[in-house]
C-alpha cells in the first residue's frame, strides 16, 4: 500500500511535467447548441450520475464509496461515475470509445492529436451558452476567463473561435515549500561527505560520485547506484532523465525531444536535436558521463516507474530529478531527498515551478451527454473555490481542519500518509484554479502553513539552517528565468496527413536509441551512435516534422504572448 500511495502522490506532482502536449484543429461542421438539448426533466440539483474519464488519479473505475464522492452529491446531486487513466494509452481508448459508441458524459483530452480526434468525429459539442449560463465560477475567476479565451483561441474546432474544451488545474503552481523538480539527493549521505558546494549540474555528477563511493550499498547490501530511472516505461518516456531539461532552461515540446524551447525565448521553436550541443544531446550526454563514471544504475534502460520507485524506496538511489521529500526511505525519516543548491545557473535558468495559463488538463462534454447542463455543473464546481479545495484536498474534517483560522491537514491524517497507511484524496487533480481565494495554494499540501507546521523539523531544519533560507524553493527562484508557462506547449501544432506516421515512426525510434546512448561504453561509441542516430530520424522525416512544427508554432506563440500581456495590464 505504501508504494501504491507515494506513487499517486507522484504522479499527481509531475502531472503537468508529463502530459503537456498541444494544440489541435481539425473538421468543419456544426453541432447542436448544447443550452438547448433538453435534461430529460433533471433540474440544478436533483440527482443526476455523471460519466467521466478524469486524468492523473490511481486506476480505478465506476462509483466511489468515498467522502469526497458523497460531499459533490450532496452539494450538486451530482454523483460522479469515474474512469480513471491510469494505465492506460489513451489514444487506443479515445479511439475504440468512439467506435462502439461508448464515451462517457466528460472525456478529458490531452494531446493535439487526441483533441482533433474527438473533433473530427463530431464526438464533443461547443459550450459557449453553457457555460455563460452554467459556469459561474469559471467566467468570474481570471484565470478561468483566460483558460477559456485560449481554449476558444487555440483549441477550437477549424479555428471557428468556439468554446470546446474546458480547462482546470490553471494559474501557477506555486509550492510554498519545495521545488516541482531540482536535484534532489539524499541529505543524509551529502552530509556524510562534508556537504560541499556543488557549483552546478555539471559538478553534481563528482559529488554524486563521492556520495556512491561513501554509501556503496545499502545497510541491508542492496547495490547503491547514484542515478537510476526508468527509460523502459513507455508511459513516462525519457522523463526520469531528460526532467533535468529544467536545469539548463530548456523544454521539450513533444514526447521525445525533437522539438523544444528555451524558457528564456519561449516564442521560439528549436530543433533540439540539431548539433552536438543541442539541449537533448547536452541531457543524453550528461547522463551518458554518469554512465561512465559509474554511477548509473545500467538497469535504467530495462525498469519501470515502480522497479525504479522501489529501489528508491530501499535506499538504493542517491539522486531523483523531482520532488521525493516526502518518500520515507527504508522507514527511516532521517534517510530523505533534499534538493541541493548549485552555486551558478546554466543560461542564468531553473525551471522550478510551473505556470499553467490555459490550464493542465483539457474536459469536453460528450454529444451522448444526456445532461450537458449538469456535466457542466460538475466541471463549474470543480473551478468554484469550495469546490476545489474539496476534490484536492478532501473534506472538513475527515481531512482537514481550521485552527486559528488557517486551515490544515490534521496530524493524525499527515502521520497516516507518511507511514503510506492512507491514500489521498480521490480526485486530487481535478480542481480548477491553482490557488485560493487568499493568494494560498488550493492544495494544502503546497502551503506555507503546511511546511512550516510539517516539514521544518528534523533534517530539514538542519537543511534550512544550512543555507540560510527558510524554504528550499527559494534555492532556485533565484535564477533569472524560474518559471516556464505550459501554455506555450499547447502552441505545437497538431501533426496532419502523413506527418502523423512520421510522428509515430520517429518517437518509435528515438525512445528505443536514447537507451543506448545512455549505456554507450565510451565518448567516441557515444558520438558514432549520436551521429547514426541523428541520420536515421532525418531518413524516418525528423526534419518534415520540424519544417512545419516550427513556424506554426511560433506564430500560436507570439499570439499567446500578446494575449498574456493584455491580460496582465
Amino acid at each position: 500500500m505504501m508504494i501504491k500511495k507515494h506513487k499517486v502522490i507522484l504522479f499527481a506532482l509531475i502531472l503537468a511535467l508529463l502530459l503537456s502536449i498541444l494544440v489541435g484543429c481539425s473538421d468543419n461542421s456544426s453541432t447542436t447548441d448544447p443550452s438547448a438539448k433538453p435534461n430529460g426533466g433533471i433540474h440544478e440539483n436533483d440527482p443526476v450520475t455523471i460519466s467521466i474519464l478524469m486524468q492523473g488519479i490511481r486506476q480505478m473505475s465506476g462509483v466511489q464509496d468515498d467522502p469526497v464522492t458523497r460531499y459533490v452529491a450532496e452539494k450538486t446531486g451530482i454523483t460522479i461515475d469515474v474512469t480513471s487513466d491510469a494505465g492506460m494509452n489513451l489514444d487506443t481508448e479515445l479511439n475504440a470509445m468512439i467506435a462502439s459508441d461508448s464515451l462517457p458524459d466528460i472525456i478529458m483530452a490531452i494531446t493535439p492529436e487526441q483533441r482533433k480526434l474527438l473533433h473530427d468525429t463530431h464526438s464533443i459539442i461547443p459550450l459557449d451558452d453553457i457555460v455563460k449560463n452554467y459556469g459561474p465560477n469559471i467566467t468570474n475567476k481570471e484565470e478561468g476567463r483566460f483558460a477559456l479565451d485560449y481554449s476558444r483561441k487555440f483549441y477550437s474546432r477549424n479555428n471557428d473561435g468556439k468554446l470546446y474544451f474546458i480547462n482546470i488545474r490553471a494559474g501557477q503552481d506555486y509550492n510554498a515549500g519545495f521545488p516541482t523538480v531540482a536535484p534532489y539527493i539524499r541529505w543524509d549521505v551529502y552530509q556524510e561527505i562534508g556537504m560541499p558546494k556543488v557549483e552546478d549540474m555539471y559538478d553534481l555528477l563528482n559529488v554524486l560520485k563521492q556520495m556512491q563511493d561513501a554509501y556503496p550499498e545499502t545497510e541491508d547490501g542492496k547495490k547503491v547506484y547514484a542515478i537510476s530511472g526508468f527509460l523502459a516505461d513507455a508511459a513516462w518516456n525519457t522523463f526520469s532523465l531528460t526532467a533535468a531539461e529544467a536545469f539548463i532552461g530548456f523544454r521539450k515540446l513533444d514526447m521525445y525531444g525533437l522539438l523544444g524551447a528555451m524558457t528564456s525565448e519561449p516564442t521560439k521553436m528549436i530543433n533540439a536535436m540539431d548539433g552536438e550541443d543541442a539541449p537533448t544531446w547536452q541531457l543524453i550526454r550528461y547522463f551518458n558521463k554518469a554512465y561512465q563514471m559509474g554511477i548509473m544504475d545500467p538497469e535504467v534502460v530495462t525498469m519501470k516507474f515502480d522497479q525504479w520507485f522501489e529501489k528508491v524506496q530501499a535506499g538504493q538511489v542517491l539522486y531523483a530529478p523531482l520532488g521525493v521529500a516526502d518518500v520515507p526511505i527504508m522507514n527511516d525519516p532521517n534517510k530523505t531527498f533534499l534538493p541541493v543548491k548549485f552555486e551558478s545557473f546554466v543560461n542564468d535558468s531553473f525551471t522550478c515551478s510551473y505556470i499553467y495559463s490555459q490550464g493542465g488538463a483539457s474536459y469536453a462534454i460528450t454529444k451522448s451527454c444526456k445532461y450537458p447542463k449538469r456535466a457542466m455543473q460538475l466541471l463549474d464546481f470543480a473551478w468554484s473555490y469550495e469546490g476545489a479545495f474539496t476534490f484536492a484536498n478532501g473534506v472538513e474534517g475527515d481531512t482537514w481542519e481550521i485552527v486559528d483560522g488557517i486551515r490544515n491537514l490534521k496530524d493524525e491524517v499527515v502521520e497516516a500518509y507518511n507511514s503510506g497507511d492512507r491514500e489521498g484524496p480521490l480526485f486530487s487533480t481535478f480542481f480548477g484554479p491553482f490557488m485560493n481565494e487568499d493568494n494560498t495554494p488550493i492544495n494544502i499540501r503546497n502551503s506555507k502553513a503546511y511546511f512550516e507546521k510539517y516539514k521544518t523539523t528534523g533534517i530539514v531544519k538542519s537543511y534550512l539552517e544550512h543555507y540560510n533560507i527558510k524554504a528550499p524553493i527559494d534555492n532556485f527562484n533565484i535564477a533569472k528565468y524560474h518559471t516556464w508557462d505550459e501554455a506555450f506547449d499547447r502552441c505545437r501544432p497538431a501533426f496532419e496527413g502523413d506527418l502523423v506516421e512520421i510522428d509515430n515512426r520517429v518517437r518509435e525510434y528515438v525512445l528505443t536509441n536514447i537507451p543506448r546512448l545512455v549505456i554507450a561504453e565510451s565518448d567516441e561509441e557515444f558520438e558514432a551512435q549520436r551521429q547514426k542516430f541523428v541520420d536515421d530520424i532525418i531518413q524516418l522525416g525528423a526534419d518534415r516534422l520540424v519544417e512545419y512544427s516550427i513556424p506554426n508554432y511560433e506564430k500560436a506563440a507570439q499570439e499567446l504572448a500578446k494575449m498574456k500581456e493584455a491580460a496582465s495590464n
